[in-house]
């Protein structure tokens, strides 16, 4: 299985890691140039490069990783829920407070639904999910 190397630090210079690309729910384009988020269930991680990047390596590597807006790529495997009043993915059966989640774009919000629902027949949509 394939791990990325990240690190807890936002600077990315301490408390490096590897964590499995399938504990990945989705990457974040972070605030500082180059710098990634990597989320997952517990926890934020950070490593660098560009979202683009990291997209295609995944994809090219056997993960079903797609983009959703300028920010935000998410795992489409790993999605479980997504509420179309909010257009928001979710990972989780039962959506909390704590829940993670990942915003998805407006204006591609239909095309993006249709594309995850090709990969993962699994999704749930909720709300206006779709025109």
């Amino acid at each position: 299985m394939l791990s990325l190397t990240v690190s807890a630090d936002p600077g990315g210079i301490e408390k490096g890691e590897n964590i499995q690309v399938d504990k990945v729910l989705f990457i974040s384009k972070g605030r500082k140039r180059d710098q990634i988020l990597v989320h997952t269930f517990d926890k934020t991680y950070y490593m660098v490069g560009t979202l683009r990047h990291w997209e295609n390596f995944l994809n090219c590597n056997g993960f079903r990783f797609l983009n959703v807006d300028r920010s935000n790529t998410l795992n489409v495997e790993k999605v479980k829920i997504v509420n179309g009043i909010f257009k928001d993915a979710y990972f989780e059966d039962e959506i909390t407070k704590t829940s993670k989640r990942c915003p998805i774009a407006y204006h591609r919000f239909d095309e993006v639904v249709e594309e995850m629902g090709f990969i993962n027949s699994k999704i749930i949509f909720t709300g206006v999910a779709t025109k």
